[in-house]
């Protein structure tokens, strides 16, 4: 079961990006590889086993015929969104000019939209001489090959794919919004990025905990009876046992990071205080190295986490959502008022009633949303994609979710939707301090007059209205 959801979910998120790669390439976008090189090397590194895998442009700006490469295992990867003959051999051409067959024995062509059904094998040929061996049907590969690949790894390694797969949808759409020039005037485009303001420091320390003897305490002391199945579940046990609750880091080679001081959050009862450290932000922000991004963005979803719960807005770390919980135990329906150009109220939560047996519960209701987060140029967004969430008792997934799922995006139009992302942008905006993690203003593009504004009213229908829903009682 688990299995055949995720396979699922990999080839929904997989056929998405290449829709959205299919569009950008139309508009004669064909520039998005560059935004994508660095966001396909974990997955690379998974499929083909190349832990040494690295961005060849960050050597060498521009480097010339191929973008990826691993230099000990001698593979290179060229990344594009033009699947001609002509891209091939030009690519070929350059690295046999170049003579990098000094340096790798495997050149791979991937293709981020559907490659053509063939490719002329011996006008290949012509470029290769005896040097170097390129075949059509195995080193030309697009992300439908990379899928098919995926499905060989052991269940865990696809749920890593999978998350890394669902940011490179998150930075195309950011990239196809950021960059949209085509939309004729006079139009004004909200787009789902909201603008973020990084916090002035990152703290980092050594971990000092021993896993052992945590998980050994956390049986006896929290009545834990699982396994733990990572570091960070680990950490977390360790944190709760020194009765530290709060979410805002992230773990990664035997460090801990924080936006907030050690001290004053509690982080400091299970790391070695002598070698806490602060880093300026921009350490990482500003990187070369894909680990530390990938730490920043970690560490960003983590504090978003912490904040937010103050807000009854809780995150299923498997699944990377946030939802709306209800504020209070025993409450049926929870409403937030905001203001987009006029002031309004939102329905986030509801308690939806068997038809059948109106004492019973058939399932409730949240609304949800996804968080990713890129840099853009200088600056820093958060992309929000908002959903719903349907849950049995307000935290289990309900075994109707994809139906009820469906039922409800089915009666969502672009308006409606428009309008979720500027209540959740708000939201987001009117949480946490002045002094750390801030959502700012959504990333608009002024072309002309404003678009339409649709009214929370009929988005309140659409929540409350009657759903053909199957009967399944709590």
């Amino acid at each position: 079961m688990r299995q055949l959801e995720v396979e699922n979910k990999l080839r929904d998120v997989v056929s998405r990006i290449i829709l959205q790669v299919d569009l950008a390439t139309s508009q004669g976008r064909t520039d998005i590889n560059l935004a994508l090189e660095d966001a396909f090397i974990p997955i690379l590194k998974s499929i083909y086993n190349l832990p040494n895998l690295t961005n060849l442009n960050r050597k060498q700006k521009n480097f010339p015929g191929i973008d990826l490469g691993d230099d000990h295992d001698r593979v290179c990867f060229q990344v594009t969104s033009t699947t001609s003959l002509d891209k091939v051999k030009a690519t070929v051409r350059q690295f046999m000019e170049r003579a990098y067959y000094n340096t790798f024995d495997e050149l791979y062509v991937l293709m981020l939209t559907k490659k053509q059904s063939s490719y002329s094998q011996s006008a290949v040929n012509e470029l290769l001489g005896d040097k170097f061996a390129f075949n059509c049907k195995k080193h030309i590969i697009d992300l439908a090959d990379l899928l098919g690949l995926v499905a060989a790894l052991r269940v865990t390694a696809q749920e890593r794919v999978l998350e890394e797969f669902q940011r490179i949808l998150g930075e195309v759409d950011a990239y196809i919004a950021y960059s949209s020039d085509s939309v004729p005037a006079p139009t004004a485009i909200t787009s789902n990025l909201q603008r973020i303001r990084l916090p002035e420091a990152v703290y980092v320390a050594e971990l000092t905990i021993n896993d052992k003897e945590v998980i050994a305490q956390a049986r006896k002391s929290l009545s834990y009876k699982g396994k733990a199945r990572s570091r960070n579940s680990i950490v977390k046990m360790a944190l709760l046992l020194n009765d530290v609750h709060t979410d805002g880091w992230v773990c990664y080679d035997n460090k801990l990071f924080a936006f907030h001081d050690m001290e004053a959050s509690g982080l400091i009862s299970i790391v070695d205080e002598g070698s806490v450290e602060t880093l300026k932000v921009s350490d990482l922000a500003e990187s070369d190295e894909i680990d530390n991004i990938n730490v920043l963005k970690q560490l960003l979803t983590a504090e978003t986490r912490e904040l937010l719960k103050a807000r009854h807005v809780r995150m299923r770390p498997k699944d990377r959502f946030f939802y709306f919980a209800p504020t209070e135990e025993g409450q049926t329906e929870r409403r937030e008022s905001w203001i987009g150009k006029q002031k309004a109220i939102r329905r986030v939560y509801g308690v939806r009633h068997s038809k059948k047996d109106p004492t019973k519960v058939a399932h409730h209701q949240h609304l949800s949303f996804e968080l990713s987060f890129a840099k853009l140029g200088h600056d820093w967004y958060a992309q929000i994609v908002p959903s719903w969430f349907y849950s049995y008792d307000g935290f289990r997934v309900s075994n109707w979710h994809d139906e009820l799922l469906s039922q409800q995006k089915r009666l969502e139009h672009n308006a409606s939707v428009r309008n979720q992302v500027r209540f959740l942008a708000y939201f987001l905006a009117n949480t946490g301090g002045n002094d750390g993690l801030a959502f700012e203003s959504l990333l608009e593009f002024n072309v002309g007059e404003d678009v339409d504004y649709v009214a929370d009213d009929l988005d309140d229908t659409l929540i409350g209205g009657d759903i053909n829903e199957r009967e399944v009682v709590a």
